[in-house]
């Protein structure tokens, strides 16, 4: 009988639990945290991994379930509370940072995922890893300039990343003026979260600019470019404006898929990896080559489904502006194709050409290919 009335009470419970997990889906939890940024100030790289614990409230009337937490990048490890929150009690999220190989500044982001009605929640660490001696340090050199501001690049590409995730880049800066000097990125898209570190930079100090992904943010799949202007300002020095490349490339992730549902899958098969244009004088050796309207050279790529399931092209874009892409189909069924034309003008063309064409698709063996461009002066 004891045993029964065990088992009708953790029935109750379960039910009781899981009525609150659903109302709070409708907007009865709440998520708040002590506070949003943790500086861990100077770490040492010798010490190893630097761990903080945020103290995660449930404001809301119904319990706090936390799903998943994602961080920007691997140096940061998250762990948390695994049970649900109840409405007004608290629970704790570990940050751990590994400042290993990394001397410098640092600013990362965690999203907690959770059926809070208010949203994500994101948190930062931040600080400046002290390298365990100078000559460790390594040599970064800085080949472009806006102004007195030296960057080590000035593109930044996520080669793969998938939808609900958030990912961080850095490129390292350096002021080599006379006077401390502010960057001042422009308005950017609701996706990209950019931060300059430190927000001002001395002379002879480095930094780093920070660009955060957050795919929940994007509405489709593709590779995604966005051209992102900065202005740098010093005392005594006329503003210099300049800009920064982002791109990324969100595809499925295919890692749960089965052996059967590979190879049900579907499969793309191109004419050509290497569309070279030659000469700009109106002959190529391309599948088809052609002067057409506005003096445009145009080649012919074709796309093949050979697969077993209907081949979804996400995307066919090059991020070279002398390149044009016109054309083609979203959606081939098995063994349908789809030809698309790919054209730049001879008159644009003041150096020897090189890109290339990124295609983003559905197929496990190679959601993203590369095509490339060449075209000599």
């Amino acid at each position: 009988m004891l045993h029964r009335i065990k088992q009708i009470t953790t029935a109750f419970a379960i039910i009781l639990l899981t009525g609150s997990s659903a109302y709070s889906q409708k907007g009865g939890a709440t998520i708040g945290s002590d506070n949003q940024t943790h500086d861990f100030g100077v770490i040492a790289e010798a010490d190893g991994f630097a761990a903080h614990s945020f103290t995660i409230k449930n404001t809301g009337p119904a319990a706090l379930v936390i799903n998943r937490i994602t961080a920007s990048c691997g140096c940061t490890q998250p762990e948390w509370v695994k049970t649900p929150i109840a409405p007004g009690s608290t629970g704790e999220v570990k940050v751990s940072y590994n400042p290993k190989g990394r001397p410098g500044p640092f600013h990362k982001s965690i999203i907690i995922h959770s059926n809070a009605a208010n949203g994500r929640l994101t948190l930062y660490i931040k600080g400046t890893v002290k390298s365990r001696t100078v000559p460790e340090q390594p040599a970064i050199t800085y080949p472009y300039s806006i102004g007195n501001l030296k960057l080590q690049t000035k593109t930044i590409q996520y080669s793969r990343i998938y939808p609900g995730e958030a990912l961080e880049e850095t490129i390292r800066i350096k002021n080599e003026g006379k006077a401390p000097l502010k960057i001042y990125p422009a308005k950017t898209p609701d996706y990209l979260t950019v931060e300059v570190i430190p927000d001002t930079i001395r002379p002879d100090e480095t930094g780093e600019i920070s660009v955060l992904f957050d795919t929940d943010k994007v509405k489709r799949m593709g590779r995604i470019s966005s051209i992102l202007p900065l202005s740098v300002e010093s005392a005594g020095e006329k503003k210099a404006e300049g800009s920064i490349h982002v791109a990324a490339n969100i595809i499925n992730n295919f890692s749960r898929l089965s052996a059967s549902e590979k190879a049900k899958a579907p499969a793309a098969q191109f004419s050509q990896t290497l569309l070279d244009f030659g000469k700009m004088t109106g002959k190529s050796g391309g599948i088809i080559s052609f002067i057409g309207i506005g003096g445009k050279e145009s080649e012919s790529l074709v796309i093949t489904n050979t697969g077993q399931s209907p081949l979804l092209i996400y995307s066919v874009d090059c991020d070279d502006e002398l390149v044009d892409i016109s054309g083609g189909k979203k959606e081939l069924k098995p063994g349908a194709s789809s030809t698309y034309k790919v054209s730049i003008r001879p008159k644009e063309i003041k150096a020897r050409l090189e890109a290339f064409i990124h295609v983003v698709c559905n197929d496990p063996g190679g959601p993203v290919r590369l095509i490339k461009v060449t075209a000599e002066k």
